[in-house]
């Protein structure tokens, strides 16, 4: 059965028209007003609409809610998103008419009807006059070509960041270059549908998180191009499907109080944000502040005027620093793209000119009122959405300063010794202008490891605390700080053995990387003579130079992906070829690993019009989309042999479950060697094959694939998620999604033993292979190849280099008699500290 919840501003109002609803169905039905604020004054009550939510959720029944305006839209969709997900596919919010909405659902929910023909119901009413004879007439209906034409379609938001951010501007940016009206609705939350050229409207009510279906409908002469355009940009994943994130996430993060609580006297704990030592004098940071008076103007037009022209100041000055910034780092620059949108909104441009309008407001304080709802909107939400709170606020202080006529304050540009930032928040503006030559460290007061300055902090090397809580404040300037942005320690004037110890660690980092690097292009040899392969993984053939340049022997993971996305058409063989082959010359003599496209529902390709799944990582992707598309896996194996003649090519498949798949793509390998011997094509006739382990299924029947190949990798990311049940980019589920849980690790330790019976090589080119901590404990497991990100190839070899096997299989030993992760990583890391405590006599 599906229940009915009124939210209104009124406790009368909903009591009114749920006793008016319950008498027109005979009280079969559920119905739960929610109105007026605790105290029985006019406004919303979270709690009043979370507990109607819960009573009705909880009897197992759906539930629709009708709401009346205003703060009742917006506290009904906070109930919403804060409830269990497996609550959150019951309800809908309804935009049905409060009185005629109510009664209609109570009627069809009678009726048997199910959530979506009851909300179908409720919002029929909205077309039904109340009195026939004050209908207003019809309009006649324009034939064909004098109407609008209307297309519409319903997506999957493929991508991590969702409909959120960069891809929530993107989105705007490509709806607003049609002249039709457009919209974006969440479906899969019943949200309402929002105006798709407006950035603000889009940021608050249409984002969507990956996995949600989205409903875009256009209206206007170009409706059915507008959709087509929004459909391939939705579907490609707003272009960020192969975006490395810029910082490898930490494997675990260390549970530490929040706020921050004095350990000792002159210690503060906080957040760890970004890792690595720092000492120098403190700087507090202190920004821009105002205060409002809420005063009323008598030139009204005079008013907006002057508005309208700090807003296009705000616009350029934005404009300007994100040219500055983009110069050196156009990541970086890119987190403005939000905030000139924003000053650029027709929605929020529109809010504050008819706040001005309505009540003769200064342009001061209408800023101050609107603004603070947008803040407000989104604080309570995600962690994203509190990352839009701060593009928010920083574009409110922006325009305040411009408008009180206020100097513009620079104080982080005129710091000129090593410091220490400290501040309640630094803003994006504020930390992307940073000096990063001067600034040694950042703590803050609030914050947490999703924000804007712990995100770049990472990206730049600059160690990082952030949740310190107010205390940090009264640390006069000049007062000396050390930060361990690792532990989330920062200790006050420390005392001369702290200072010893800080920077014996940091010399020790420093040297430490001097000497890897310095050995890079030597093998990877234990100390008893047993060689292990130092891989790469790469995407394109940049990558390729920059891991020959890091000291790869080979690469142990080609994602191909890079040919087929961002693009209209297929890439034909020739293309595959030709880039193939200047990746394999690039390499020299040693080994290229070439993975079959690893694309499906989480990676849309517009030209295969894939349909949505529910659970693309459980769907047709990877080596299941390639048998099932022979038109595009052929040409690829085409190229990829054509490719290996006198090369050291290999080629793998992605995502094996099962032996029959296998079985089939080794049939198409023959294929395309076939198609090559009958076109007189010359190819590698003898090209090593080989298969990634990243399902529980191929771990397990490891034994039952050895004897089809030449050599097993092990994809840790997705084993991980796969043996977990968890999704590594879900933020609630971070502290479950571990790489070194005794679970995986004894899977991996599986998969080498089966693989080495059978006389096969294992490689393994997950997060993991790159992970310090991690290398003695894989070594120790036997494994053959490790391949990792380029840049931590040196750190990589000298471990190795470092131990014997026979030390590397007791660590692997005791490991794998742990019962947690967190035992997993303290032990490991007493380990890496041991190997790397006396890395200065390793250069000699």
């Amino acid at each position: 059965m599906t229940g009915i919840v009124v939210v209104a501003h009124s406790e009368q109002l909903a009591a009114g028209v749920c006793e008016v609803a319950r008498q027109m169905a005979g009280g079969e039905v559920p119905v739960l007003p929610a109105g007026g604020t605790d105290d029985g004054r006019l406004g919303t009550s979270f709690e009043k609409v979370r507990d109607a939510l819960e009573r009705i959720l909880g009897l197992g029944h759906d539930a629709l809610v009708l709401v009346d305006l205003g703060s009742a839209v917006m506290i009904a969709q906070m109930v919403v998103e804060t409830l269990p997900p497996e609550w959150q596919g019951r309800v809908r919010l309804s935009n049905a008419p409060l009185v005629e909405g109510a009664i209609a659902a109570v009627v069809a929910a009678a009726g048997g009807g199910n959530l979506e023909t009851v909300q179908r119901a409720a919002e029929q009413a909205l077309s039904i006059p109340k009195i026939p004879e004050l209908e207003v007439p019809p309009v006649p209906e324009a034939g064909p070509e004098e109407g609008l034409p209307e297309a519409s379609v319903e997506l999957v938001v493929p991508n991590p960041t969702g409909l959120h951010a960069r891809p929530a501007s993107l989105f705007v940016q490509t709806a607003m270059r049609f002249r039709s009206e457009i919209t974006v609705q969440n479906v899969t939350h019943g949200r309402p549908p929002a105006n798709a050229k407006s950035m603000m409207e889009v940021a608050s009510r249409g984002t969507a998180w990956q996995g949600e279906r989205i409903r875009i409908v256009a209206r206007g002469e170009d409706a059915a191009e507008a959709i087509r355009t929004l459909r391939e940009l939705v579907e490609s994943g707003f272009g960020e499907m192969e975006e490395a994130a810029p910082i490898p996430p930490r494997m675990p993060e260390p549970t530490v109080p929040r706020p921050a609580e004095s350990m000792a006297a002159g210690r503060l704990q906080g957040i760890p944000a970004s890792p690595g030592i720092a000492m120098a004098p403190a700087f507090q940071y202190r920004p821009f502040t105002w205060e409002v008076e809420r005063r009323t103007v008598s030139q009204v037009d005079a008013e907006i005027s002057r508005l309208r022209s700090s807003l296009e100041q705000a616009r350029r000055e934005l404009e300007a620093l994100q040219e500055e910034i983009a110069v050196r780092d156009p990541q970086t620059a890119r987190i403005f793209e939000f905030q000139r949108m924003m000053l650029e909104d027709p929605l929020l441009v529109s809010a504050l000119e008819e706040r001005i309008r309505q009540h003769a407001l200064s342009a001061e304080a209408a800023a101050e009122e609107i603004f603070g709802e947008w803040v407000h909107r989104f604080e309570g939400e995600s962690e994203i959405s509190q990352l839009r709170a701060a593009d928010v606020r920083d574009v409110q202080g922006r325009l305040m300063r411009i408008l009180m006529g206020a100097e513009r304050p620079e104080p982080l540009r005129e710091v000129t010794q090593p410091v220490v930032v400290i501040a309640r928040e630094l803003t994006p503006s504020d930390t992307a202008r940073l000096d990063r030559e001067k600034v040694k460290g950042i703590c803050t007061v609030g914050g947490g490891t999703t924000s804007h300055v712990a995100i770049l902090a990472r990206m730049w090397g600059i160690p990082a605390v952030v949740g310190l809580g107010e205390e940090i404040l009264t640390v006069p300037d000049g007062t000396m700080l050390a930060v361990d942005g690792e532990a989330g320690l920062v200790e006050v004037n420390p005392p001369p053995e702290s200072i010893r110890r800080y920077e014996e660690s940091r010399a020790q980092r420093e040297v430490l990387t001097a000497v890897a690097f310095a050995h890079k292009d030597e093998p990877a040899i234990t100390q008893d003579g047993h060689r292990v392969q130092v891989f790469a993984n790469i995407g394109d053939v940049a990558s390729a130079r920059e891991a020959v340049e890091f000291g790869a022997e080979g690469v142990g993971l080609l994602r191909t992906e890079f040919l087929f996305v961002d693009r209209e058409t297929m890439p034909d063989e020739e293309e595959q070829y030709a880039a193939y082959r200047a990746i394999a010359d690039t390499l020299g003599s040693r080994p290229l690993i070439i993975r079959t496209l690893d694309i499906g529902g989480d990676k849309p390709l517009p030209y295969l019009r894939l349909p949505p799944e529910a659970n693309p990582f459980l769907g047709v992707r990877a080596i299941r989309l390639s048998l099932s598309h022979p038109d595009l896996f052929l040409p690829q194996l085409r190229a990829i042999l054509r490719a290996g003649v006198g090369r050291n090519v290999h080629v793998m498949f992605p995502m094996i479950s099962t032996r029959e798949e296998v079985l089939r793509a080794l049939e198409a390998l023959e294929q395309a060697k076939a198609d090559l011997e009958q076109a007189g094509v010359p190819y590698a006739r003898d090209i090593p094959v080989g298969i990634m382990v990243e399902t529980p299924a191929a771990a397990i029947a490891a034994d039952l694939l050895a004897p089809l190949v030449d050599f097993f990798s092990i994809g840790s990311n997705d084993l991980t998620q796969y043996v977990l049940a968890c999704d590594r980019g879900n933020e609630q589920l971070r502290a479950l999604y571990q790489p070194l849980d005794p679970a995986v690790l004894r899977l991996i330790g599986q998969v080498i033993d089966t693989a080495h019976r059978y006389g096969k090589l294992v490689g393994l080119c997950g997060e993991l292979a790159g992970e310090p901590l991690a290398i003695p404990l894989l070594l120790g497991l036997g494994l053959d190849e490790f391949s990792m990100n380029p840049a931590a190839i040196p750190h990589a070899k000298w471990l190795i280099r470092r131990m014997s096997m026979a030390q590397a299989r007791e660590v692997a030993q005791q490991a794998l008699q742990f019962t947690s992760a967190a035992e997993v990583v303290q032990y490991l890391k007493g380990v890496l500290q041991s190997l790397q405590g006396k890395a200065e006599g390793a250069s000699a």
